[in-house]
């Protein structure tokens, strides 16, 4: 069963196959995301993951940058509360963090070029990331006076503690062979070839079956946080499940 076609402003959603994307469309822009996209997203995400056809979502973007950050210029310049802060703009940018790793199949980010910010959490916060070698990426929201908590709360399970300390403190800007070395992405594609080996990799994730995808993705967010021998035991049962499942 097939769902209903999404039309976001800034976003180009298509799941006509086993790999639906959603390509962020504001090259002009950085293809930074704004409010109403922000709040959009985990919908889009949560949609695509329920359609029983799709295998994976990837996340890809038009233009030379994958994701330049947050477009806060619509926000309001009102003083806020914290708790306003944490409920009307914080509450938003966790809610994609939540919905990556809510959705039962792998999200695969597409990183053609820089990963800012938010840009750079939402890649390295992806099940998967693949990156071009032409792909930068930096946490510099401390730069702007910004403790970058958010972020770090989208990829703190995927970035060893020290290295995560220095790339935060720091806002530096790092390539994508740094940001495999860390954790950050799966894998680095020479820029020439990326669109190519990236549609490949896609295409073979999507022939594979729906159920060991999702059993992969439920042992690694969920086996991570137990004892050792519970996790031997959740992974005997999750692949006893999954094999006399259809």
């Amino acid at each position: 069963m097939t769902s209903a076609a999404i039309s976001v402003p800034g976003f180009i959603v298509s799941e006509g196959g086993p790999v639906a994307t959603i390509e962020i469309d504001r090259p002009d822009e950085g293809n930074t995301i704004n409010g109403e996209m922000m709040a959009a997203l985990p919908g889009i995400l949560r949609q695509l993951g329920a359609n029983a056809e799709v295998r994976a979502i990837a996340i890809r973007s038009r233009g030379p940058a994958f994701c330049r950050g947050r477009d806060g210029r619509g926000d309001s310049r009102a003083p806020m509360s914290a708790f306003e802060f944490r409920y009307k703009r914080a509450a938003g940018i966790l809610n994609v963090y939540e919905a990556i790793g809510a959705v039962p199949i792998p999200v695969v980010a597409c990183v053609q070029g820089p990963a800012n910010g938010f840009g750079a959490a939402l890649a390295g916060g992806s099940d998967i990331t693949l990156a071009s070698d032409a792909a930068r990426f930096s946490f510099d929201e401390i730069n702007h006076g910004i403790a970058p908590t958010l972020a770090m709360s989208a990829v703190m399970r995927k970035v060893p503690p020290k290295a995560l300390a220095y790339l935060i403190y720091s806002g530096r800007e790092f390539d994508a062979r740094e940001a495999m070395f860390h954790g950050l992405a799966s894998t680095v594609f020479p820029a020439a070839s990326f669109v190519a080996e990236v549609d490949r990799f896609l295409a073979e994730l999507g022939g594979r079956p729906r159920l060991l995808l999702e059993t992969v993705k439920r042992y690694q967010s969920r086996g991570a946080d137990l004892s050792v021998d519970m996790a031997a035991e959740y992974a005997g049962t999750l692949m006893a499940v999954s094999r006399s499942g259809p």
